[in-house]
């Protein structure tokens, strides 16, 4: 359960970080706000889903009793 709720926190930080660096670059490189938009979210829950996948799989492995 430890694990869920840290990768809830990371990923939530992940995903503002991810968005808004990719929103930052990309305002550099495109004029249309919505192509913009759309391609930070993108990447923002990408980067959500990778921490929360990623600590729930870490939470699963340090479960395992050997």
């Amino acid at each position: 359960m430890l694990f869920l709720i840290l990768g809830l926190i990371f990923g939530a930080l992940g995903c503002f970080a991810a968005f808004f660096i990719t929103y930052e670059e990309y305002k550099h490189h495109f004029n249309d706000k919505k192509k913009i938009l759309k391609h930070s979210l993108e990447t923002g829950v990408f980067a959500f889903v990778v921490f929360l996948a990623i600590s729930i799989l870490v939470g699963f492995v340090f479960s395992i009793k050997f």
